[in-house]
């Protein structure tokens, strides 16, 4: 429960007060001491909760087990690229006469079995091997940004279940306050010292909490159905309540996350593997230039006369290279100049972004501290204040309801705040290669 400032001064002024309304307003206070809490109250944050989630998600989202297969399946393409073209074998039957067969009688009829095996130019192979390579690091780093995404979308749609929880509970509260209210100005109506105006204005405020509540409720089903989504769950399953810590999650410099994103951002990984592979597909439609080579191998078997072998080879010649080689470096060399220009549109891009949510987090951080040390308890005390004078007739009932809703849309936007700074950080999470668990809990 939160602690309402009341100093003695003011404790010896409400014992003085007229007994009117003496019931209702005993009861009110009670239930403002908890509508007062600037600081909410603590409750268990269980971290294995998120963990789990996370876990759930990470063993059976659609979009990571699909990114996870892309993966795997290319890794099997290195090998295949360095390996020789498969060798072709050949068998053949020469015969001299439709009548009959004449092998072993004609030096002209025979069996004969080859085999020929095509061998690219030293080098070649390798490239296409290091170009598989390449893609297949690539296709693992946005396997890597895939996971990191999901999670933090995770992360996001539970900062969002909990603001709507917790706001849920502040809204209940206020409702349960603003019930003794409108029993106050009942009474004060009853005994001639407040307007049926009054009593209409409270009762309206309550209808208006009412609908808060009930969009409260369409969009806790809505991250429900997102949260469930991301974890391949039936769309109607319940999640449990959700509750972000108490504390700001911990923010790093800017300029610490810059290094990061240079560093571990999955995004840059990928952007850095197609540069190196357009520079070796560069160095491969160079070797292009050079022939490959096909060597052959044959035996003649004649029956009773002598066998016969042969041995050879051929020369695949680029007799047009001023056509097709050429334009392939060319082409190559394009394609290494598009992926350094949109390696460092990754990194501007991604830089862009990290600078506008660090903005962002560090904005919802002194609005935190705002709403916490200062607006907050301002509100409870302005509130305790009004209340305590109307209940002697110093002020009326449109005052008191003003300090009310003031205090209650202070500690509404502070729960959202804190779930927007959350969600913030999460975003960040992928732009600097860390997943949610890695600061979950912690505080700055």
């Amino acid at each position: 429960m939160g602690i309402l400032w009341t100093s003695p001064m003011r404790r010896a002024r409400t014992e003085k007060r007229p007994h009117i309304l003496l019931a209702p307003s005993c009861a009110l206070a009670a239930l403002c001491v908890s509508l007062g809490t600037y600081a909410v109250a603590a409750e268990q944050v269980d971290v294995q909760a998120i963990a789990a989630l996370l876990e759930d998600a990470r063993a059976h989202n659609p979009e990571i087990r699909a990114a996870d297969a892309r993966y795997q399946a290319m890794r099997r393409r290195p090998i295949q690229e360095r390996t020789l073209p498969d060798p072709t074998v050949g068998a053949l039957y020469h015969n001299e006469d439709f009548d009959r067969l004449t092998l072993g009688e004609s030096e002209f009829s025979f069996f004969e079995f080859s085999a020929e095996q095509e061998v690219p130019f030293p080098g070649k192979l390798g490239l296409r091997g290091d170009i598989a390579g390449s893609e297949a690091e690539r296709e693992g780093a946005m396997r890597d940004e895939t996971v990191l995404m999901v999670l933090a979308k995770v992360a996001a749609t539970y900062a969002e279940l909990a603001v709507v929880d917790r706001s849920t509970d502040i809204l209940d509260e206020s409702i349960a306050t603003l019930e003794l209210m409108v029993e106050q100005a009942g009474e004060s109506y009853g005994v001639g010292t407040a307007t049926q105006a009054d009593v209409l204005r409270a009762e309206l405020e309550r209808g208006a909490l009412r609908e808060r509540l009930t969009m409260l409720a369409q969009k806790r089903t809505a991250a429900e159905a997102g949260i469930n989504a991301l974890l391949a769950r039936p769309a109607d399953e319940s999640v449990a309540r959700g509750v972000l810590p108490d504390a700001p999650p911990p923010l790093d410099s800017l300029e610490g996350w810059a290094r990061r994103v240079e560093d571990q951002a999955p995004a840059v990984r990928a952007a850095r593997e197609d540069v190196l592979k357009s520079q070796l597909a560069l160095k491969l439609a160079e070797r292009e230039y050079l022939p490959d080579f096909t060597f052959m191998g044959a035996y003649t078997n004649k029956s009773r006369l002598l066998p016969e072998w042969e041995l050879g080879m051929r020369i695949r010649v680029p007799l047009y290279f001023w056509r097709r080689q050429r334009a392939g470096v060319t082409e190559a060399a394009y394609a290494q100049t598009a992926a350094e220009h949109s390696q460092r549109n990754v990194r501007v891009t991604l830089q862009g972004r990290l600078r506008e949510l660090h903005s962002m987090a560090e904005a919802g951080l002194r609005l935190v501290d705002l709403y916490h040390d200062t607006l907050i308890p301002q509100a409870s005390l302005t509130f305790e204040s009004t209340r305590a004078s109307y209940a002697v007739g110093r002020v009326d009932f449109l005052t008191m309801l003003s300090a009310f809703s003031a205090l209650l849309e202070y500690r509404v936007r502070y729960a959202e705040t804190m779930g927007s700074l959350y969600r913030a950080r999460a975003e960040i999470g992928p732009l600097v290669g860390e997943t949610p668990l890695e600061w979950w809990g912690e505080s700055r």
